[in-house]
């Protein structure tokens, strides 16, 4: 168990995920040797929400990340059309039974959907959650370890933008990601 009460993540120390966004310190931020969650509560005291959307999913396995971004984008706003419907329905079929045909049908969805949709980044965090990024025929090629996060984190940031209040759709979005952090939802 997390000495900070978030027994999903397994990082003891911010900078280990600070360090995989490509963050340099600056004077106003935390401190990186402070546990992940106070650096997530300071990022949030701060009103630095988006960058603790970034952070979040960086510090959560890729199937906790991948589950709430895609449970955000659900939960957010209907998505703007079929393609975008399907992308976002892989998603969750992903996270509901997380197997290679799945990944593999969450990428052909999200090649369908909108370019910019959140159903499609949550589709693509499905996808770079794990496994080749190559043809099943062809070589293995992993993902960038960070990539599964940075689709995840891009899903909810976009579908908390398309909402009427942002903020509240940002606050509501972190509040289930510590839940999630914390092992008190999946």
């Amino acid at each position: 168990m997390a000495s900070d009460g978030w027994t999903r993540v397994k990082w003891t120390e911010a900078g280990q995920i600070t360090a995989i966004l490509g963050w340099k310190a600056a004077p106003e931020d935390p401190p990186a040797a402070n546990p992940p969650r106070a650096y997530f509560d300071a990022l949030r005291a701060s009103g630095r929400d988006a960058d603790a959307v970034e952070f979040l999913s960086q510090a959560l396995p890729r199937w906790e990340a991948v589950a709430w971004a895609a449970r955000m984008v659900r939960d957010l706003g209907a998505p703007a059309d079929e393609a975008d419907a399907r992308a976002l329905k892989a998603a969750l079929l992903w996270v509901q039974d997380p197997t290679e045909d799945r990944r593999r049908a969450a990428q052909t969805a999200a090649e369908d959907a909108e370019p910019d949709s959140p159903a499609r980044l949550a589709a693509l965090a499905a996808f770079y959650s794990g496994g080749s990024m190559s043809p099943p025929e062809a070589e293995i090629l992993p993902a960038p370890r960070d990539a599964a996060g940075r689709f995840a984190a891009g899903a909810i940031l976009t579908a908390a933008a398309r909402t009427a209040d942002m903020d509240a759709a940002l606050a509501a979005s972190l509040g289930a990601g510590s839940a999630i952090a914390a092992g008190q939802a999946t």
